[in-house]
C-alpha cells in the first residue's frame, strides 16, 4: 500500500471511529476553554471535586434528569455549559435551552454559548462562522453535524411546542412564568417534545433556591437529594455544609465594624467532641476530599445541592460579611438566603405577642413628636361608616415611633368624614424641641369605597396624599404611578388621578420582624445603649389600648397550595374580623419608602435635624421678642417711681 493509501486508510477511519467514550467532566477536562465573558480567568477548564458527579451524572445512561439546586457562581451555568459541548461533539442531537425571558435568551446566547464556541477548538469548527450572516448560526439557532441548538424563552409556547427534541437545559426555573401563555406549565409543555426520544432522553434543571413549594424545590424534593460531606480535617468527621450556616459558622459580634467582625469568622466542626475551627485553608482542604451522598434511594433523578461554604473562590469572611452587610433588610436577606446559602426563603410572617407590645407603651404623649423623630407619614384605611389613620415619624436606622391614631366616624359617602381627615393631613405635630412638623406624604387605601377615595385625593396636594391599592406582590414594594380616569373614549388620561400599587407582603413580613426587636432593659438606656435600627415606639394614651395592639397582630403568614398549577405559595390570612391598625402602619412605611426613607444616607438626616434645630432656635428667638419688658425697680422705701421725693403728708398741704 503506497504512502497515500496510508494516509487515506487512517483518515477514514479517524471520520468514522465512534468518539472516545467520555465522561461530561472528563470531556471538559480534555477539551473545554474558559471564556473571559464569563471567566475570572480564561483559559483551561478544570472540574473541581464538587463539581465532577454532577457534570457525571449528565452522561450517566441511568440518569434521566439532573436537578441542581445551587449558589450563583458553582454549578448550575457550567453544567449546562459543559453538557452543550458534550453532546454536541459526542452524542449529538436536537438540543432545547430554556431561559426566563427574551432577554436573558440574548445574554446566554452571546455571553456564553457563542463565546464558549470561539473560545474551544473542538466546538468552533462544527458551527458556522456567526460573522457569515448565516441563518444556521443565529442568537436563538445554532445547527451543528447531527443535531440543533436552540435557546428560547418560557414564556414563548410557539416556540416550546416547534419541534422534538432529545435534550432539555432548563436554566433558573423558578423565574418562569407560571404558564406559557394560555398553553400551561413551561417546563410540561416542552417536555413533550421529548417524547420522541423515550430512553435517550435527558433533562437538566438548575435554579437557586427561591420559597418552598417553588419549581425547583418540588424537583429537587423528588431526585435522591445528594448533598456533598466532606471530612474534618481533624477528628475526620464527615458532614455536610448545608444549613449549618446560623449553627456552624461564628464570630466574634462583640469587635467594632463589620469587616473585623467578618474576618474572625470560623467554621466550627459539627463533631460535639471536636468543635475544631477551620480557617479557609482547612475548609478547602477538607472539601478536596469531599464526596457526594444521596438522602433517598435513585429513581432516576439525580438531585445535587450545594452553598456558597463550598465556593474556592470566596473566603468565609467575604460569605460573612454579605450577610452582616444584608441581615437588616428584608429584601437583601432572601437574597443572601436564595443565592448564597442556596436556601428556601422563609417569610418570618408569624405575629407577635399583642401583649407584649402593649406591655411596651412609652411615656410620650400622642400627638407629639419623639426626639429622633425627623419627618412624618401618614397611613389612611377607609371603611364604609369611618376612617382611620395613623401619623408615623421616621429616623434614623428607619427607627419609628407612632405620633397619633385617630377614628374618624362618618360615612365616607359623604363629606362631613373627608372634610376631618382634610384637617388632619394639614395638621403640624410639635416636636420635643418646640418645632412643628408636618406629614410629608399620605398614603389612603382605595381597595375599598374606590370612588369616594379617588374623589377626595383628586382635591388634595398631590405631591402630599397618594391613592394606593394594596397587593400580595410586585418587582418593587412600592410600584410606578398608574392613571385611572378616563376619557369619554375609555383611554386613560394621563394628566388625571393615578394610583401606586404596594406590595404589602413585602411589608408586613417586614413590619412582623421589626416588631420583634429586643428592647433594650431600663439598665442599659442609662448605661448609654441606644434602641435598635427599625424599632417601633408606641405612645401610652387613647387609641393605644388593646384593640389597638390586636388588630396590628391580626395576620399570619400561611402556605397554599394552588390545584390547578401544583404550586404552593404563601399568603397572608387573618386570624381576627378587624385589622385596621396594621394596614395603617403599613400605609405609613410605604409611604416613607416612597420618599426615599430606605435610601437616606448620613447626610440626609443630618440636613432634616439642621432644619428643626434651625427651626427650634428661630421659635426661642421669636419667645425672647414677645417677653413683656421687665418693671422699672422699686426704690428702696417701697415707693414707686411717681411718688418719689414727696414726703408722706403732701395731700393735706
Amino acid at each position: 500500500m503506497n504512502q497515500a493509501a496510508q494516509l487515506l486508510t487512517k483518515l477514514c477511519k479517524v471520520c468514522i471511529a465512534p468518539p472516545p467514550d467520555l465522561t461530561v467532566s472528563q470531556w471538559a477536562d480534555k477539551f473545554r476553554f474558559l471564556s473571559s465573558e464569563s471567566a475570572a480567568e480564561s483559559g483551561k477548564w478544570t472540574t473541581l471535586p464538587f463539581q465532577r458527579e454532577p457534570l457525571d451524572a449528565v452522561s450517566d445512561s441511568q440518569v434521566r434528569r439532573v436537578v441542581i439546586r445551587a449558589a450563583t457562581q458553582m454549578l448550575k451555568t457550567v453544567t449546562i455549559e459543559n453538557s452543550i459541548g458534550y453532546f454536541v461533539t459526542q452524542d449529538p442531537g436536537p438540543i432545547l435551552i430554556l431561559q426566563p425571558r427574551d432577554a436573558d435568551v440574548k445574554a446566554f446566547s452571546k455571553e456564553r454559548i457563542a463565546a464558549m464556541i470561539r473560545d474551544t477548538p473542538v466546538l468552533r469548527g462544527l458551527f458556522s462562522d456567526p460573522k457569515s450572516r448565516s441563518s444556521n448560526n443565529t442568537i436563538e439557532k445554532k445547527l451543528f453535524p447531527g443535531g440543533m441548538l436552540a435557546i428560547t424563552s418560557a414564556g414563548s409556547p410557539g416556540n416550546l411546542a416547534r419541534r422534538a427534541i432529545r435534550f432539555l437545559f432548563a436554566d433558573e426555573v423558578d423565574k418562569y412564568p407560571p404558564t406559557a401563555g394560555s398553553e400551561g406549565n413551561p417546563i410540561s409543555l416542552a417536555r413533550k417534545r421529548l417524547a420522541t426520544f423515550r430512553h435517550r432522553k435527558k433533562e437538566i434543571m438548575t435554579c437557586s433556591p427561591t420559597l418552598p413549594g417553588s419549581e425547583i424545590d418540588r424537583a429537587y424534593e423528588g431526585s435522591d437529594r445528594r448533598e456533598y460531606y466532606v471530612p474534618c480535617p481533624i477528628c475526620g468527621h464527615m458532614q455536610s455544609l448545608m444549613l449549618k450556616f446560623y449553627t456552624q459558622v461564628q464570630w466574634d459580634s462583640s469587635l467594632t465594624s463589620r469587616e473585623e467582625q467578618a474576618k474572625s469568622a470560623r467554621y466550627h466542626c459539627e463533631n460535639p467532641d471536636c468543635k475544631a475551627a477551620w480557617d479557609d485553608a482547612t475548609r478547602w482542604e477538607a472539601i478536596e476530599k469531599g464526596e457526594w451522598r444521596a438522602r433517598a434511594p435513585f429513581n432516576g433523578i439525580a438531585g445535587f445541592w450545594i452553598s456558597e461554604l463550598y465556593s474556592p473562590w470566596k473566603q468565609l469572611w467575604e460569605i460573612v460579611l454579605d450577610f452582616l452587610t444584608k441581615k437588616d433588610n428584608a429584601q437583601d436577606l432572601q437574597t443572601f438566603v436564595n443565592t448564597s446559602l442556596a436556601e428556601n426563603w422563609v417569610e418570618k410572617g408569624e405575629a407577635p405577642e399583642w401583649e407584649i407590645l402593649l406591655s411596651r407603651r412609652e411615656e410620650y404623649q400622642p400627638g407629639t413628636v419623639p426626639r429622633g423623630g425627623l419627618f412624618l407619614t401618614a397611613g389612611v384605611d377607609v371603611q364604609r361608616d369611618r376612617v382611620e389613620c395613623e401619623v408615623v415619624a421616621w429616623g434614623r436606622g428607619r427607627e419609628s415611633w407612632s405620633v397619633d391614631y385617630q377614628i374618624l366616624e362618618g360615612k365616607t359617602s359623604e363629606s362631613e368624614v373627608w372634610k376631618q381627615l382634610e384637617v388632619l393631613r394639614s395638621q403640624t405635630f410639635k416636636t420635643e424641641q418646640g418645632a412643628e412638623l408636618p406629614i410629608t406624604r399620605m398614603i389612603v387605601d382605595s381597595g375599598d369605597q374606590t370612588q369616594d377615595v379617588y374623589n377626595w385625593v383628586r382635591t388634595q396636594p398631590a405631591s402630599q396624599v397618594q391613592a394606593i391599592k394594596g397587593s400580595d406582590k410586585g418587582i418593587l414594594p412600592v410600584g410606578q404611578p398608574s392613571p385611572v380616569d378616563i376619557n369619554v373614549g375609555g383611554k386613560k388620561i394621563k394628566a388625571g388621578l393615578k394610583i401606586k400599587i404596594i406590595n404589602v407582603s413585602f411589608f408586613k413580613s417586614e413590619l412582623y420582624a421589626n416588631l420583634k426587636s429586643r428592647r433594650p432593659t431600663d439598665e442599659e438606656l442609662s448605661q448609654g445603649y441606644t434602641f435598635p435600627p427599625r424599632y417601633c415606639h408606641f405612645p401610652a394614651g387613647k387609641n393605644y389600648g388593646d384593640e389597638h395592639f390586636k388588630q396590628l397582630c391580626a395576620e399570619q403568614l400561611i402556605m397554599r397550595s394552588n390545584r390547578r398549577t401544583g404550586r404552593t405559595k404563601q399568603e397572608w390570612q387573618q386570624t381576627r374580623p378587624r385589622n385596621e391598625a396594621l394596614d395603617c402602619r403599613i400605609y405609613a412605611r410605604a409611604a416613607a419608602w416612597d420618599i426615599g426613607l430606605d435610601r437616606m444616607q448620613e447626610r440626609h438626616f443630618k440636613a432634616m435635624e439642621d432644619q428643626l434645630k434651625a427651626e427650634t432656635d428661630k421659635l426661642e428667638e421669636i419667645k425672647e421678642q414677645l417677653k413683656p419688658e421687665p418693671r422699672s425697680p422699686r426704690n428702696s422705701s417701697g415707693e414707686s417711681g411717681w411718688l418719689r421725693g414727696r414726703g408722706k403728708n403732701w395731700l393735706r398741704r
